[in-house]
């Protein structure tokens, strides 16, 4: 695993909308990304947002503890590099790499199947690259 080094971004998206990335920038030159190959996108509807769709103070712990327990769950199956979330007008994604996606299902499907504090769905495919999250590593990136 590499040492952590978390960064917050802003950037726009398609639609002109604000994105925050939190992303672990440990992950930058990662040489073992091929040995995780599946991503894992979890995401999570955002109830208590501001004007520009991002959550309020007390919704973003609402979400923070949400992306606990997913984390804690996927990590009970096997290493899980959780590398980092992007947040959007309404919508809070987590991105997740891991080496057996039966496993991490096994630790998701049930957690599908109970009430949680916030509702989310995940999908599920391979990277092997791990080109889903190369904005997150971009050498111009900057910090706030």
């Amino acid at each position: 695993m590499p040492k952590d080094n978390w960064c917050i971004q802003k950037s726009t998206d398609e639609d002109n909308n604000m994105v925050f990335i939190t992303a672990n920038l440990g992950y930058r030159d990662y040489g073992f990304k091929a040995e995780f190959p599946w991503c894992l996108s979890v995401n999570m509807t955002i109830i208590d947002k501001n004007f520009n769709g991002h959550p309020t103070a007390p919704e973003a712990l609402v979400l923070n503890q949400a992306e606990d327990l997913i984390t804690a769950e996927l990590e009970k199956v096997g290493v899980t590099h959780f590398v980092g979330r992007t947040t959007v007008n309404g919508s809070r994604v987590l991105y997740y790499f891991v080496a057996d996606p039966d496993k991490a299902n096994e630790a998701l499907v049930p957690m599908t199947k109970t009430h949680q504090i916030r509702e989310w769905e995940y999908r599920m495919e391979q990277d092997h690259q791990w080109l889903r999250v190369a904005s997150f590593f971009d050498k111009n990136a900057q910090c706030l």
